[in-house]
């Protein structure tokens, strides 16, 4: 029987059969049992294997289904208690609250961790309590409100708990709570497993308000804003940005790619000044140019927006849009009023060509111009003949008009743009001619005369127009490098030319 039991128990040691090991290791019993009567003598062998042998192996066989049904239910209980022992132990190291519950919600198993969260002790004292028993009754019936969803649904479900405990203590959980089941199907209770979220609660409440005030801030800016993340996607903006581009609002949503919005823009006419040959160019340049710039772009509606890229952490890039068609209106008025002074400092404001300043600074110029490059410089002095006598004859506002048509005149007559006709002072103007030799001055000097006697502007009479008498210098070859020589040279022929009857021109 022992080598039977040892060889059965080798065969049988890796099979998962208990039963039929138990079987096969009876049934061996038994006819062992039986084996010796075929030993004895024929003559008793019949006899003693129906009165004897075979009751005793149908006993043995019995006794042995006994004897081996213990031993197992032995050997199970021994295994259940190793497991239970084992649970336990990994449910009480388990650092965070573990906990089961029957279904009138009644503590059946609680690690230290419950206990530790419930301020209930030691484990032990929670078995058999309820949540009634260490919560005040609006949370503890909150809590049962949870299990019994759980029970109804017969499925895992996460909750968020507000905990307020009866020593004033608070906290947030985060509680899975899954049905317990047997065999069949049939629940039995409920297990939960509890994490403080406390913290975790209160950086998401933090990051809530945070996000809050960045959206308040993000609408009530004045600038359109994105961000795109390192695969040029967006990532957000604000409804400026949208707004910035209304052809293509609908597809400013986080996740569109930075090229399809470059792309549609460019189509729909969001963005006019790209020429239709460099917009590839400039698409792929957007996309690949992650460094701080800044351009203006022209809008589909006439507006002038200031683009400033900047990169952000982690391969962002941040996109600022300004509208800038009011200070780029600003500006062109500014240039345009910086232009009127410039003139206007420029100009004799009654007969509407250079004043005596610009007069004064070009012909410094020239002359030193002349000087260096050995070119011939030029000067006439125009005065008007008998002015004051006109001017008391005609009064004030006639004597003004005769200086504009004077004025108008001469700087018609003054063809070149190199060459500068000034009002010098008074009823005497002056033309400088640069690269100007003493031929090319006296047919200019002619031709004043006669421009002005062409404006039959009566003087004493019809007879009598009003003329110009005018002295011409000449500085050949960068002969004089002095200004001031130069206008006594003039004057001293105009001066000649007054004294020799006026309406003419003399050459000094």
């Amino acid at each position: 029987m022992t080598v039977l039991g040892i060889g059965l128990g080798a065969l049988f040691a890796t099979r998962r059969t208990a039963a039929r090991s138990l079987l096969a290791l009876s049934g061996a019993t038994a006819i062992g049992s039986a084996v010796g009567a075929f030993f004895l003598p024929p003559a008793i062998r019949d006899q003693l294997l129906l009165e004897l042998a075979l009751p005793a192996a149908a006993a043995n066989f019995v006794a042995m289904i006994l004897i081996g049904t213990a031993v197992a239910n032995d050997l199970r209980r021994v295994t259940i208690a190793a497991e239970n022992t084992l649970y336990r132990s990994i449910m009480d190291a388990f650092p965070e609250p573990l906990n089961g519950k029957d279904t009138a919600g009644r503590f059946i198993a609680a690690n230290p961790a419950t206990a530790e969260l419930m301020r209930a002790g030691t484990a032990a004292s929670l078995i058999g309590k309820t949540d009634h028993d260490f919560y005040p009754d609006d949370i503890a019936a909150a809590f049962r409100r949870d299990e019994e969803t759980v029970l109804a649904s017969g499925k895992p479900a996460i909750f968020e708990q507000r905990v307020a405990r009866r020593d004033g203590s608070k906290a947030w959980l985060s509680t899975l709570k899954a049905p317990l089941v047997d065999g069949t199907g049939a629940v039995l209770g409920l297990l939960s497993h509890n994490r403080d979220v406390t913290e975790l609660k209160s950086l998401r409440d933090e990051q809530e308000r945070t996000r809050g005030q960045l959206d308040d801030a993000l609408a009530h800016m004045a600038d359109a804003l994105a961000v795109y993340d390192k695969d040029n996607r967006l990532v957000l903006c604000n409804d400026q940005y949208r707004a910035m581009f209304p052809r293509t609002a609908a597809q400013r949503v986080p996740g569109a790619r930075l090229d399809d919005l470059l792309r549609a823009s460019l189509e729909t006419g969001d963005i006019v000044d790209v020429p239709l040959p460099e917009q590839q160019a400039w698409v792929d340049d957007m996309l690949s140019n992650r460094q701080s710039r800044q351009h203006d772009l022209t809008l589909g509606d006439g507006r002038t927006v200031s683009v400033r890229i900047a990169p952000g952490s982690h391969g962002t890039s941040v996109i600022v849009i300004s509208d800038v068609s009011d200070a780029r209106d600003a500006a062109k008025g500014m240039e345009t009023l910086n232009r009127q002074l410039t003139d206007l400092a420029r100009t004799d404001p009654l007969t509407g060509i250079a004043n005596r300043r610009v007069f004064d600074t070009t012909l410094a110029t020239e002359v030193q111009r002349s000087a260096r490059a050995g070119l011939s410089l030029s000067l006439l002095l125009v005065d008007i003949d008998r002015f004051k006598d006109f001017n008391d004859r005609h009064g004030h506002l006639v004597g003004d008009a005769c200086l504009r048509e004077v004025g108008h005149a001469i700087s018609s007559a003054v063809s070149r743009p190199g060459d500068l006709a000034a009002r010098y002072g008074g009823e005497e103007f002056a033309v400088i001619l640069p690269d100007t030799d003493g031929c090319g001055a006296w047919d200019l000097a002619q031709k004043l005369l006669v421009a002005v006697r062409a404006l039959k502007m009566d003087h004493e009479s019809a007879s009598n127009p009003v003329t110009v008498s005018i002295g011409v210098a000449t500085a050949p070859g960068g002969t004089i490098a002095d200004t001031i020589r130069l206008v006594r040279l003039a004057d001293a022929a105009l001066y000649r030319a007054k004294a020799e009857g006026r309406d003419r021109a003399v050459a000094g």
